[in-house]
């Protein structure tokens, strides 16, 4: 129980205020409304908080505390202040990730 409530979702009682809307808009205007690690900007894009609120509650509401990232990178980026290892991308798989981005951008020629 000890290691779930110390990272329990302190961010909530932010992020769902009118004023934590305001400053969403700002940063994801900011950001050019893509991701700050990787650039993409397809999919739901997430407001994250470069220092976490549980141990600086007073940036909760800095905006140079806040990047605009999509899901996967923000999720990697919070596994990581949890304390599980970072993912080790061999050059096969990098490799392999980039073959299936162009496959996807492809028009489909049976269309």
């Amino acid at each position: 129980m000890g290691l779930m409530r110390e990272y329990q979702r302190h961010s909530k009682r932010v992020t769902s205020t009118r004023r934590w809307q305001v400053l969403r808009q700002a940063v994801l205007e900011r950001d050019g409304w893509a991701c700050v690690d990787c650039g993409t900007a397809r999919g739901r894009l997430e407001i994250d908080h470069v220092k976490p609120v549980r141990s600086n509650p007073e940036l909760a509401f800095d905006p140079t505390n806040c990047a605009t990232r999509c899901s996967r990178c923000h999720t990697k980026k919070t596994r990581i202040e949890c304390g599980h290892p970072a993912p080790i991308i061999t050059p096969e798989r990098e490799a392999w990730g980039k073959a299936v981005a162009e496959l996807a951008t492809q028009p489909n020629p049976a269309m």
